[in-house]
């Protein structure tokens, strides 16, 4: 029950341009298990952009955790922060709690999720809250 991934890049770019000092570097680790009705999943991923001003650097984290209660009905929990590194070095944080029941042909999903921080402000403004319901019939 057990996955592990990850991943590489670099992106050549030209460190005589104004701002840019490096390369884009990104790497990514992840991990998922399962077992019985439980899913686990976290991941890290890490984005330096060879930049010596504005943002200069991400760092990435999730996990969500999922729970099969029986054939029909599912609920999960995820959340995410992505820590922006500049001259204010800001926490953009995400997490959403869901709900999901099929009976035959018919399904419905209910979704709350909040969002602080978004755009990496910290301004009231730009925190987020919603709510999302599904319902879908198949024929």
């Amino acid at each position: 029950g057990l996955t592990v991934y990850g991943g590489l890049s670099n992106i050549d770019q030209d460190s005589t341009a104004a701002q840019y000092d490096g390369d884009v570097e990104e790497h990514t680790y992840a991990v998922v298990y399962a077992a019985g009705g439980f899913t686990i999943g976290y991941q890290y991923s890490e984005e330096d952009l060879g930049r010596s001003s504005t943002e200069q650097q991400y760092e990435n984290t999730g996990y969500g955790i999922t729970f099969q209660i029986n054939d029909d009905l599912s609920v999960g929990y995820n959340n995410y922060e992505s820590d922006q590194t500049n001259t204010t070095n800001v926490t953009a944080e995400a997490e959403s709690l869901q709900i999901a029941y099929t009976f035959g042909g018919a399904s419905i999903r209910l979704a709350e999720a909040s969002v602080d921080n978004s755009a990496y402000q910290t301004a009231n403004s730009y925190d987020r809250d919603g709510t999302t319901l599904s319902v879908s019939l198949a024929f």
